[in-house]
């Protein structure tokens, strides 16, 4: 039996699926018994080795010269985004974290307004509204628990961070390979870490916490890293990002099947609501840097 060739469309829309389901799978790990310091900075650590790798291999690390204070920057706001994202998984769980997460394309949206001196527009505002309404939904504000909404606001700081992250970066890889510039933003993330971890507890004291921290690094981060390019190199910026988008989908669902995390209605109406908003949102920014 003779078979076709994939061609490279197929090929982009089978490396961005498997890239949107280790992403997804990346909330999972804040559920390991180990203070998110420890998981971030060794993530950081994992992930720069493996990518060291890769780059030497295909000769893609290189000086970064006049781009060193960007990369530290964004690097230092990389830790930040991925504290906090762990920190809301523990205290809210991994609906609440993913969710809140995912409404970061209004905070580019409202970053680049005040950088470009641009006022919203109508549906962007109604957008902001539905997103605002729709991360209060996921709190029972009969019954708020502490934890919770402490949860809620660390996924909030998370989703501006890593708008923020975003928008500094992307001036990075116009200059630099994006293995390099990953590289280097990671290996930040477990440089500036490390003075904490002697005060950081739980730390990792098992094999099995060891072995779950290292697959974080290499494949949940430097392995999806380089399958996200490769997609990106065969499909459009939107499709890429629509699939990638569907983190808290995936990261839900494998949180209802290997932890018992309830799905509720209130979580189910959120997640719509959410989703929904954010891909307006990033359609039309990316519509307008394409008309740009």
């Amino acid at each position: 039996m003779h078979f076709a060739p994939m061609s490279q469309h197929t090929k982009g829309l089978i490396a961005i699926n498997i890239a949107a389901i280790i992403f997804g799978s990346a909330a999972l790990y804040g559920k390991l018994s180990v203070s998110p310091f420890w998981i971030v900075s060794m993530r950081g650590l994992f992930a720069s080795a493996t990518l060291l790798l890769a780059g030497a291999v295909r000769k893609e690390i290189v000086n970064p010269k006049t781009n060193l204070k960007s990369l530290t920057i964004t690097g230092v706001i990389l830790a930040l985004h991925w504290l906090t994202f762990f920190v809301s998984v523990q205290l809210s769980g991994v609906a609440i974290a993913t969710l809140t997460f995912a409404a970061y394309p209004l905070f580019t949206l409202i970053i680049e307004a005040i950088k470009n001196r641009k006022h919203l527009t109508a549906i962007e505002i109604v957008s902001a509204i539905v997103i605002i309404f729709a991360v209060a939904l996921l709190i029972k504000f009969d019954n708020v628990q502490n934890d919770v909404l402490a949860g809620t606001v660390a996924g909030i700081a998370s989703a501006a961070l890593f708008a923020l992250f975003g928008i500094i970066s992307k001036s990075l890889t116009s200059r630099l390979p994006t293995l390099s510039v990953s590289f280097f933003q990671n290996l930040v993330v477990c440089i500036v870490l490390l003075p904490f971890l002697v005060y950081a507890t739980p730390a990792p004291d098992e094999s099995v916490e060891w072995a779950f921290l290292i697959l974080l690094g290499v494949v949940t981060t430097a392995l999806m890293h380089q399958l996200y390019f490769y997609a990106l190199k065969r499909l459009s910026a939107s499709t890429c990002s629509g699939f990638v988008a569907l983190e808290p989908v995936y990261a839900i669902f494998f949180a209802a099947l290997f932890f018992g995390e309830p799905l509720t209605a209130r979580v189910a109406v959120s997640g719509i609501l959410i989703l929904s908003a954010s891909f307006l949102l990033f359609s039309r920014t990316f519509n307008s840097a394409i008309k740009k």
